[in-house]
């Protein structure tokens, strides 16, 4: 068995990181495992309190790993560049990794559940990661303990240097706009995962993204959606999220939200063995990620339409920003 490192970004989130590390140390070998942390620069005044506190406590030893690799950044990276940064640093000396930001909180067995799924799908052609959220929307699995699924919650992931470099390679709107071409991958998208063809078409047609495109949960999802690939998630949760009460800068803090994900029952037994009939994301369960409040039509604005898109196709990209941002060029003149 090869133990993968865990990593884990953090800031001044004192609490959920202190909540995050001790989940961990509970975990079947635990005592097997590498932790990688990386503390980024307060970026406004603000943060100084809770950081001096993280600071604090990781200067102090940290037991019950194989061993514990601290980082203090001296000057703000800002989330993704701290991710970046560390992904890099691990990479340099692994050839996989478990990735979890401060605000996650473990089952015992989660550790297992990631060495086990990086050994066993190491190789296989479609599955880019293994994540560790679940919540009960309905799926269908039979006797099966886990799911594969067109998404790509990075709320406890495990992930390959291998494929990472293809995630990377193709997370640029080159890539997209290419794939955007292909009429009838793009249908395919729409009807399996309306969530992610409008985010990608909401990117495509928006002027003011740059080339490189986010190394978000999301655009991971599109990437899966794009190349036909997909992710292994559990049926019963190996993460508890606690960042819904409005600490983070991704999620605005719902007092109903964090409850129902503060009260998730964790998985409770210490080991865990695969079982899988089908390697194949299911179409009633990819639909289910949307129905179950993911898809916000609010927020997905015009561009959830397929006419969007086809319009977009029928007259082109420059022809289409010239039409529909020329309020914006008047607006700027």
């Amino acid at each position: 068995m090869i133990y993968a490192p865990v990593m884990i970004t953090t800031c001044n989130r004192y609490e959920h990181l202190q909540r995050c590390i001790a989940s961990l140390q509970k975990n079947t070998d635990a005592d097997k495992t590498e932790v990688y942390i990386s503390v980024d620069y307060p970026p406004a005044e603000k943060y100084v309190e809770g950081w001096k506190r993280v600071c604090q406590m990781l200067k102090n030893p940290i037991e019950g790993f194989h061993r514990v690799h601290v980082i203090f950044q001296e000057t703000n990276l800002g989330a993704e560049e701290n991710y970046g940064y560390l992904e890099e640093v691990v990479f340099k000396e692994h050839d996989r990794l478990i990735f979890s930001e401060d605000d996650n909180e473990f089952a015992g067995n989660f550790l297992v559940y990631m060495n086990k799924g990086l050994e066993r799908f190491e190789n296989h052609p479609t599955v880019y990661g293994i994540c560790g959220y679940a919540d009960d929307l309905g799926f269908k699995y039979g006797d099966d303990n886990v799911i594969a699924l067109t998404n790509f919650c990075a709320w406890g992931m495990g992930i390959w240097r291998e494929k990472e470099k293809v995630i990377h390679e193709q997370l640029t709107m080159r890539k997209w706009l290419y794939a955007a071409k292909n009429m009838r991958l793009m249908w395919t998208i729409y009807r399996r995962r309306k969530r992610l063809f409008s985010r990608m078409l909401g990117t495509i047609i928006d002027p003011s993204i740059e080339e490189t495109l986010l190394n978000t949960d999301i655009n991971r999802g599109i990437f899966l959606a794009i190349n036909g690939f997909c992710t292994i998630n559990p049926t019963k949760t190996k993460v508890r999220n606690w960042g819904w009460d409005g600490s983070g800068q991704n999620i605005v803090g719902n007092s109903e939200d964090n409850k129902k994900h503060v009260g998730l029952e964790l998985d409770q037994i210490r080991e865990f063995e695969y079982r899988i009939e089908n390697v194949k994301p299911v179409l009633f369960n990819d639909r289910l990620l949307d129905d179950n409040h993911e898809w916000n039509i609010k927020r997905a604005k015009w561009y959830n339409d397929p006419l969007t898109y086809f319009v977009y196709r029928l007259l082109g990209r420059k022809a289409f920003f010239k039409i529909t941002h020329r309020g914006e060029r008047d607006d700027r003149c």
